[in-house]
């Protein structure tokens, strides 16, 4: 399975609503307020100056007021929000802490070089006028986790020290995912207990699972999500997902039939996983139902034509089968080795050997690494067909690539052992000639000093 790709929709800074806790009154009569401005209504005017009236000497009030103003994106009014909340409070210097974060949040919605050097200034001044606010380091925390992890942990190390009961591993799990270190927020979400991460941050777990391929443990993640949040169809999506990847086919089956049934779109992947599951418990023509409803939803989902060419392989219908694999490998221009090999392995079943051997040397060509085990294979498939002469000649080739290479590895060496063994019988068994085999069997003792045909050859006792 490809590494998915997902689109992490989210902000560094929370900007709709105060970051601290509200004052009855004033939250009260901020909501219409807030109301106006998003709807940029005309009466906003009147109901701020309405709002300051009363609460201009409140400087939690005016920071609310402030943080309504960036939700709508309005920096400078925000500014201004801030610029009076630290003049009404001198004194107080956890209230100052609050106004540098909006000022921090404003400088990170300006910000258009992605450094967030400003924004970062401000963070780390409120950090030090309060060290018991964990919004101060979170904030900091978000500017670098791009850029530099170390720090980050850093931060989140110092906020440890002041606030030891905060969930600092499941934020900073959070602040990670939300810059694609997808190792970083596994190995940060993997410290908390399931059952203490909320509904985002636990579909941000099971994905980052996911994205680093450990599909067991996104399984078990993706499980215990949907027992906690049912009604959540990402788990049981990703559930699904990582049950077939684990080969786990009848939990996966038994996932995608709940899902299936779950409101909410599902997309092509989706019904391509499910006619996996299926394939996987050999349910051949309910995997074609899937597969081709894959097809309805996108006509370009390539890798549900390369399942149903197998699907028809399970049920025994081999002109089907290569219908589907060639259109397959036709509208896909990331064709794997295997996918390359499958087609192969369906023209051999139905006895077209050198349809068959045109797909080995098409793979030899585009993949170099793997052109040895491809000219094995085909040496293979052409003495099956009774090729003698081919199958030599693909031999030949395995030679002529290891022959003088240095350093083989096992694979390699296993190859170039079997091609010399068939090479030498080929000319001395084939052909008769005991002296074109030679050369062969001399290279062979080289690599196996007690290979009998060898030393029969090269007459040693």
């Amino acid at each position: 399975m490809k590494a998915i790709k997902y689109f992490v929709l989210g902000a560094m800074i929370s900007i709709s609503a105060p970051t601290f806790a509200q004052d009855v009154d004033y939250g009260t009569a901020l909501g219409p307020v807030t109301q106006a401005l998003k709807s940029n209504s005309a009466e906003s005017a009147v109901l701020v100056k309405n709002y300051l009236k009363e609460y201009k000497k409140n400087p939690e009030a005016v920071i609310a007021l402030g943080n309504s103003y960036l939700a709508v994106k309005n920096v400078d009014k925000a500014g201004e929000m801030a610029d009076l909340a630290l003049s009404k409070a001198k004194k107080d210097l956890k209230i100052q802490a609050q106004a540098y974060i909006l000022k921090g949040d404003i400088e990170a919605l300006k910000d258009e070089s992605g450094n967030g050097g400003g924004a970062a200034s401000h963070y780390a001044t409120a950090m030090s006028l309060d060290p018991k606010n964990p919004q101060a380091y979170t904030r900091y925390a978000s500017i670098y986790r791009k850029i530099n992890p170390k720090l980050v942990e850093e931060t989140y190390a110092k906020l440890k020290q002041e606030i030891p009961d905060y969930p600092i591993d499941a934020e900073a799990g959070h602040s990670f995912f939300s810059a694609n270190k997808f190792d970083k927020a596994y190995e940060n979400f993997a410290k908390c207990k399931t059952s203490d991460l909320d509904e985002g941050k636990l579909v941000e777990y099971v994905i980052s699972a996911i994205q680093l391929r450990k599909y067991s443990e996104g399984l078990k993640i993706a499980n215990a999500g949907s027992v906690k949040f049912p009604k959540n169809l990402t788990f049981k999506q990703l559930g699904l997902w990582s049950a077939v990847e684990t080969s786990q086919f009848d939990e996966a089956v038994k996932i995608a039939e709940q899902f299936m049934q779950m409101e909410g779109v599902k997309n092509s992947t989706d019904y391509t996983y499910y006619g996996k599951a299926l394939l996987g418990v050999q349910r051949y023509n309910d995997a074609l139902v899937q597969f081709n409803k894959a097809l309805e939803v996108d006509a370009n989902a390539v890798e549900a034509l390369g399942k149903i060419s197998e699907a028809y392989t399970g049920l025994g219908d081999t002109d089907k089968a290569l219908e589907y694999s060639e259109l397959y490998m036709k509208k896909n221009p990331n064709a794997t080795p295997s996918d390359y090999g499958k087609l192969a392995n369906i023209y051999v079943e139905k006895g077209n050997f050198d349809k068959a051997l045109a797909i080995y040397d098409q793979m030899a060509e585009k993949y170099p690494s793997i052109n040895t085990w491809a000219y094995t294979v085909a040496a293979s498939v052409a003495n099956k067909a009774g090729k003698a002469d081919v199958s030599a000649s693909y031999n030949q080739k395995i030679v002529d690539v290891l022959g003088n290479k240095t350093g083989l590895d096992a694979d390699e060496t296993g190859y170039l052992k079997t091609a010399l063994s068939l090479l030498g019988y080929y000319y001395w068994g084939e052909k008769e000639n005991l002296e074109a085999a030679k050369p062969y069997y001399e290279m062979l003792i080289k690599l196996d000093p007690e290979d009998k045909n060898a030393k029969a050859a090269l007459g040693i006792e």
